[in-house]
């Protein structure tokens, strides 16, 4: 498990997403750090329309095994997460954040925290590797049944 905390400003994004990059297996690492780029910049406009100052944390947990990854982002405030909106009209330029959460991770869901705000979580799931043939592996021959 690694963590995070950043303060609730818009240039906390971008630090985020430099952040993650590199803890990340590489057949996630373009969707998980668009969807921490997405649920980072929700909690910064969550923590200003709250009004707290309240630290945003960041936490990735990748399985050792390589078979997903957790992401997991706290902001300051108790509004419930919303639903991701039918359809974004194409000239608006926000708003497709929860639309990129539901179509990148494999699940997600928010609860809200005891000390008070809310934990964003979302999970990726990691594509298993192709069976890799080695020498002693391999099949010596392949034959076909007569039809």
């Amino acid at each position: 498990m690694t963590c995070l905390h950043l303060p609730p400003v818009p240039a906390s994004v971008g630090a985020a997403r430099r952040w993650a990059a590199p803890l990340l297996p590489a057949d996630v690492r373009d969707p998980v750090v668009l969807v921490v780029s997405e649920l980072v910049t929700n909690a910064v406009a969550a923590d200003a329309a709250a009004g707290t100052d309240d630290d945003i944390e960041v936490e990735l947990i990748v399985d050792p095994a390589g078979r997903h990854v957790t992401l997991a982002v706290t902001d300051g405030s108790d509004q419930p997460l919303p639903n991701a909106p039918a359809e974004v009209p194409a000239d608006e330029t926000g708003g497709r954040g929860l639309l990129l959460l539901d179509a990148l991770s494999y699940d997600h869901g928010w609860t809200p925290r005891i000390c008070g705000g809310k934990c964003v979580w979302a999970l990726f799931r990691c594509p298993v590797p192709a069976q890799r043939w080695t020498a002693s592996s391999r099949p010596q021959s392949l034959e076909c049944a007569d039809a």
